[in-house]
């Protein structure tokens, strides 16, 4: 498939990630449109956009992926669907639910996830999953072509593999941002104290944190309820800070070093990542100075 000769609309393309795919096609020299619930839209709706376009993306919320999926569907014959949600597993089942309904409508359907904000500036080293495909191998080759010709990583994640490994790489990951980020504000000491005794480590925390909270809490909060396996993750989680909190609590050195050393088994096929850490404390001290 030759990309340049396609013409590709994204539904919800108006910001986020929506918006930024619409302009990396452009930037390639795509025909790109979009549509979106705002003035923005290039488009009086959806189904236009589905009838027009050879490539349809859907680059809308989690929680309306479903109904946006349905709703474009009739106008999918002999077209592709190309979907960038970050869960999987209720948006492939959906895909097949209406595959089962509109039995002569014939859609070629990629599901990929993006692991990038659209804040990033460039491909170089940023990492895109694709996790389903039916009859789309052409545009799944052309795509994943176009990508690493940018630099960009591909990786083959079976769909509901890719919802559990999200449960961690995401799902663990926010709710532990989250559950610091507000304890650090219950704590109530002043910001500018905190980060003034913060070492390098801790610091990156607060980056972190800041960015986090100060995103849109909408995504974030699809991502815990819409992957059904995050529930088990952060279970796990609750259970573990329950055990690590009593030990603290009966000052119990013997046991909390036993807890530490329990896990070194599993983190030192990682041992790699401890040089890279360093190497990020440099970088970060120096960042620090210039500020």
């Amino acid at each position: 498939m030759e990309l340049i000769k396609q013409k590709i609309g994204v539904v919800g393309g108006s910001q986020g990630l929506g918006s930024w795919v619409v302009n990396y096609f452009r930037a390639q020299g795509i025909e790109t449109r979009f549509s979106s619930t705002d003035e923005k839209s290039e488009f009086e709706s959806n189904i236009q956009l589905a009838n027009w376009a050879d490539i349809v993306v859907l680059a809308v919320p989690i929680s309306a992926m479903s109904n946006v999926m349905e709703e474009v569907f009739p106008a999918l014959d002999d077209k592709y669907l190309v979907e960038i949600c970050s869960v999987k597993k209720f948006v492939v089942e959906k895909y097949q639910s209406l595959r089962q309904i509109y039995s002569d409508v014939l859609p070629r359907y990629c599901s990929i996830h993006p692991m990038f904000s659209p804040q990033i500036k460039s491909f170089d080293g940023n990492v895109v999953l694709f996790n389903y495909n039916d009859g789309a191998d052409d545009l799944e080759k052309a795509l994943k072509n176009l990508f690493v010709q940018d630099k960009g990583v591909v990786k083959d994640v079976e769909y509901i593999k890719h919802d559990k490994l999200m449960g961690l790489v995401q799902g663990l990951n926010h709710f532990n941002v989250f559950v610091s980020a507000k304890t650090m504000a219950r704590y109530n000491e002043d910001f500018e104290d905190i980060k003034s005794v913060a070492s390098p480590p801790y610091r990156i925390f607060i980056v972190f944190y800041t960015r986090y909270v100060m995103q849109n809490p909408m995504l974030y909060a699809d991502i815990q309820m819409r992957n059904e396996f995050v529930f088990e993750v952060v279970r796990i989680f609750r259970d573990e800070m329950n055990k690590l909190f009593d030990i603290i609590q009966t000052r119990d050195r013997d046991l909390f070093m036993d807890y530490i050393t329990e896990m070194q088994g599993f983190f030192d096929q990682n041992r790699q990542d401890i040089e890279v850490s360093s190497h990020l404390m440099q970088k970060l001290s120096k960042k620090l100075e210039e500020l």
